[in-house]
Formats: structure tokens, C-alpha cells, sequence
């Protein structure tokens, strides 16, 4: 997935205001609205130590790492906080909007490093160009390193560079939901 100057800048930027308020930087991305640019920035939680929170467990075993989420009023600290240093650092060229939210259920990846924690979950993933003529896969995540993924689609393994990810989210499954 490649980054854009802004977003380098951006995050360059963001990442360490956001951690004086005691969340984690998820990722920043940008639409339109009209006229204006939108700068959307999520934020997450500190992910908890593994050795104090047993409540999710990777395929091994092993406690993984969960975020506790964040609030509303969270959000809305950091949007103001955001809004002065993006202002003070004229970071952003010409008129814009600032979203400030949490990932959600359906979280989307912004790094490889991302993918870790969420190893054996359904994962969706858009490729920029077709691998072996396909350019959407949707199956579990059963592997994450530091640049690539590999998504089991029904047994297949389908290994994707991460420069070829467009996008990848999380698929958010229901509990006691039948597919």
C-alpha cells in the first residue's frame, strides 16, 4: 500500500499529538467533500498487555493484544487538539474537514504491522492490479509479515505484497452467526 507525501506528513505529524491524549494513531486517509478535502484520522486505544488480558487468543494460543476502544468525547478531544496543531502547522493545502473516529468493528489496515493482531480472522483485501486474475480476495488471515499477507481462501493460500494491497479491512463476524 503505498503512502502519499501529505500522508507521510500527515502522520509525521498526528501521531505524536495524538499519543500526548493517550491514544494510538490507526491511520489517516482523504476523500472530497465538494470543494474541501477530508482528512480522516482514526485513532484507537493503547492495545492492553497480553499478560494481563486474556479475553482474545491468536490460533497459537497465545493471548493477543486488544485496544479497549474509544468514546465519543474521546474523539472529540482529539478533533479539537488535531484541528489547532494541523492549523498551527498549515499541514493541510487549502480548505479541508476533519473526522476524527475509532476504526470500528470493520477496521481498516493502514500497515502490515496492523494485520498481527488479528491473525485467523476473515479479512477483505483490494489489490491496485490482478494477481492470478483476481483482484479482491476475502478469506482468513493466516499470515502477516513485515510486508506482505496471506489470505486462506478455502484452503488456498493466496500470498499478496503488501505495495499490491489497495485496501484491506477486517471482516467482522458476529458471534453465533452461520455464514
Amino acid at each position: 500500500m503505498t503512502r502519499t507525501p501529505l500522508a507521510e506528513r500527515l502522520t509525521s505529524i498526528i501521531d505524536p499529538a495524538v499519543r500526548t491524549l493517550g491514544v494510538e494513531l490507526w491511520g489517516v486517509e482523504f476523500a472530497s467533500a465538494g470543494n474541501r478535502m477530508v482528512v480522516r484520522v482514526y485513532i484507537d486505544a493503547p492495545r492492553a498487555d497480553a499478560q494481563t488480558d486474556s479475553a482474545a487468543e491468536t490460533p497459537e494460543g497465545e493471548a493477543a493484544p486488544q485496544a479497549t476502544g474509544v468514546t465519543i468525547d474521546t474523539c472529540a478531544k482529539v478533533s479539537r487538539h488535531l484541528g489547532t496543531v494541523l492549523e498551527a502547522e498549515d499541514a493541510v493545502p487549502g480548505a479541508y474537514v476533519l473526522e476524527v473516529s475509532s476504526p470500528g468493528l470493520e477496521r481498516r489496515f493502514f500497515t502490515p504491522e496492523q494485520l498481527r493482531a488479528y491473525l485467523g480472522r476473515t479479512v477483505d483485501v483490494r489489490l491496485h492490479q490482478p494477481q492470478d486474475t483476481r483482484r479482491h480476495l476475502r478469506g482468513i488471515l493466516s499470515e502477516a509479515g513485515a510486508d506482505f499477507l496471506v489470505v486462506d481462501e478455502s484452503g488456498v493460500l493466496i500470498r499478496v505484497a503488501w505495495e499490491q494491497v489497495k485496501t484491506a479491512h477486517l471482516v467482522h463476524e458476529f458471534p453465533g452467526a452461520s455464514a
